[in-house]
């Protein structure tokens, strides 16, 4: 048994988690509901894009499809609480990138995957599959996106956004900020509740577990918020510390802000050594996540966890990359971690590559900011305006720290979330994950509370020592 308990203190949640009608079909599922959204409705007419602003149609090649709506329903012997059944099992691999063909394929692969080839050339590759475009949206977020179409607006310098509510704010954006502010809003659902573990691990492969418990509201997605009660709150939650034994019983509150003009976020702590509740201090962006050794900065949580006030964003293009998609291997119930982590990197042989379009957004150091780095860049999924891939680059202009997001759709709340995030640091063989989620049930995205269950004074109440 590679696991042995790890003595720190968790203090950051994730922000940020079928029929047979697949990404590539060629009709739309739930064509009778009342509820659906015929594709007609989806195409932009003039540019045939989608309501979220992606191309409808694959590439010339055929090696992406057209998006036909997604992942609509769960499949038939799905019940609430099972493991995700993967809706592409039967696909195999087309090809695999590694460090010996990486030139045949380099202008489709992250900087990021190929300092990964070039310092492991002998067991880091990516297995690509054929692509899927499994993303799906309830009716509601192409209502919202249509009802507030050009009222979203920046405001106070890039901190904040005004003007819409549940929707996609700039499905066509303009500049890199716009983009960004699509993946900081990106749909999520209403919420979760369910376990998550970090893993810090060893060059040889042994790691060190921690367990928390979350229960999170995205304010911003929720299907109840208007822009009258939104009150500026952008996720509240709930974390319940489980491991390791040393601090069971501490629990965590935090309100993460849309506006972070005057104030980014609010923290509480409940120490149950002393019974007692009080307000937490900030932590700068760049420094380290408490438990991960050094290799996982702050804002590097959930891909990107800052304010966009320390960069400026721009749009370096669109184009067709292998990303990481449609983790259902790494994210079955059938996998353990001991079957994810093997030394200096996960793996690979679990995870899945397809060719798909991306946004690649470039943020630079505002001259104001002492941030770390001075160049990132992002790699944003065009469905799901999610982060696929991360690059971190120090001052020579290699990359320092590179983290890619396995996502899939829990389709039974039409959510493309992660299920698995890999951090590393290009000058260790030590690696770090979150969302580890394998030991335990999946995400229920069913939860749901009131307002008054995320207030201070309530998480004394909720401690069980």
């Amino acid at each position: 048994m590679k696991q042995f308990t790890l003595v720190f203190l968790l203090i950051l949640s994730p922000l940020f988690a079928f029929g047979t009608a697949l990404a590539d079909s060629s009709t739309e599922t739930n064509a009778t509901s009342n509820t659906s959204i015929s594709t007609k409705a989806k195409i932009d007419k003039a540019q045939k894009l989608s309501f979220f602003g992606a191309e409808i149609a694959g590439n010339k090649e055929g090696s992406i499809p057209a998006w036909t709506g997604g992942i609509t329903s769960p499949p038939p012997a799905y019940k609430k609480g099972d493991w995700h059944p993967d809706p592409f099992v039967s696909d195999q691999v087309l090809f695999t990138i590694d460090h010996a063909n990486i030139e045949q394929y380099k202008d489709k692969v992250s900087a990021g995957h190929q300092a990964l080839m070039a310092k492991y050339p002998d067991s880091y590759r990516l297995r690509v599959y054929p692509s899927h475009r499994s993303v799906s949206y309830p009716s509601r977020i192409e209502a919202q996106t249509l009802k507030y179409q050009n009222q979203a607006k920046i405001v106070d310098d890039g901190a904040g956004i005004e003007g819409i509510v549940q929707g996609i704010p700039f499905p066509r954006p303009e500049n890199g900020e716009q983009a960004f502010w699509n993946m900081r809003l990106s749909y999520k659902g209403g919420g979760y509740s369910g376990y998550y573990s970090t893993a810090l691990t060893t060059s040889e492969g042994g790691y060190e577990l921690g367990i928390s418990k979350h229960e999170i509201e995205f304010m911003y997605g929720d299907e109840r918020t208007t822009l009258e009660n939104l009150n500026n709150i952008k996720t509240r939650a709930v974390m319940y510390t489980l491991r390791p034994a040393k601090n069971a019983g501490g629990m965590y509150l935090y309100h993460f802000l849309i506006n972070s003009k005057d104030e980014e976020r609010r923290n509480w702590a409940y120490n149950p050594g002393k019974r007692r509740v009080k307000r937490s201090s900030m932590i700068s962006h760049d420094q380290p996540m408490a438990g991960s050794d050094g290799i996982h900065i702050w804002d590097q949580g959930d891909m990107w966890l800052g304010p966009m006030t320390e960069f400026n964003w721009k749009i370096i293009g669109k184009q067709e990359m292998y990303v990481p998609y449609n983790a259902y291997q790494l994210h079955s119930g059938d996998t353990r971690v001991d079957d994810i982590v093997t030394a200096r990197h996960i793996n690979q042989d679990l995870a899945r590559y397809e060719l798909h379009r991306v946004w690649v957004i470039e943020a630079t150091r505002r001259e104001n900011s002492s941030h770390l780095y001075q160049r990132r860049r992002y790699y944003l999924d065009e469905d799901s305006w999610r982060i696929m891939v991360a690059e971190h680059y120090d001052e020579n202009g290699a990359v320092h720290r590179f983290s890619e997001a396995h996502h899939i759709n829990f389709y039974e709340a039409k959510v493309f979330y992660t299920t698995l995030d890999t951090y590393y640091k290009l000058d260790t063989d030590r690696y770090y994950l979150r969302h580890v989620d394998n030991d335990y049930s999946p995400f229920d995205f069913s939860f749901d509370q009131s307002a008054s269950y995320y207030i201070p004074g309530r998480l004394k109440m909720k401690s069980t020592r």
